[in-house]
């Protein structure tokens, strides 16, 4: 599998943006605004998807690990396709498509050419449990991170969404004691 790439601008048309890595051109298919911003001659990274079908074989790209793990999603859903999920990224921003799919916003969806309304509510339906799936596992990640600190604030009577909120802006340097102590302060000001 190609996740990454690391080269040259060589080549654009359209979505289509051929990048020189070495001695050897990819041919990397991504949204259009991202396509657009690209200068011929500009060293970037893209992180990629390779998508293999009967009669297909195409590489993905976007700018970070967020976007193709939404890309990802979206082509994991019945009735979308790479295509189309490029065309949802075209109009919209992967942390865009992630929030109208947590909110449950169909009309979103409906905006995008190819995309009907029973696509749109597929979208949401088999995503909305994959998203949420992901929302606790960065909770527990975050959890287990604070460690002590999490539990001396349940102790001390927080409720986990409370924790949940302080313990990511908490100095990742430093003893329990002062974690801690940082927790309560910034529990205090909200």
């Amino acid at each position: 599998m190609i996740s990454s790439l690391t080269g040259t601008v060589n080549y654009k048309e359209g979505q289509a943006v051929e990048l020189l890595v070495g001695n050897i051109s990819f041919s990397v298919l991504m949204p259009l605004p991202l396509a657009a911003r690209l200068e011929l001659g500009e060293k970037v990274t893209f992180f990629t998807n390779l998508v293999v079908g009967e009669k297909l074989l195409e590489l993905y790209g976007f700018e970070n690990r967020s976007d193709i793990g939404i890309f990802k999603m979206l082509i994991s859903v019945a009735g979308v396709g790479p295509k189309t999920a490029l065309m949802i990224f075209n109009q919209k921003s992967g942390e865009e498509i992630r929030r109208a799919i947590d909110e449950a916003d169909v009309d979103f969806f409906l905006g995008v050419k190819g995309i009907g309304k029973k696509t749109a509510q597929r979208l949401i339906v088999d995503l909305r449990s994959v998203l949420d799936r992901i929302k606790l596992q960065e909770k527990k990640k975050v959890r287990k991170e604070a460690g002590i600190v999490y539990e001396a604030l349940l102790q001390l009577g927080f409720s986990q969404q409370e924790i949940d909120l302080v313990v990511s802006h908490l100095s990742r340097t430093g003893s329990d004691e002062e974690k801690i102590s940082q927790a309560l302060k910034l529990l205090s000001e909200k």
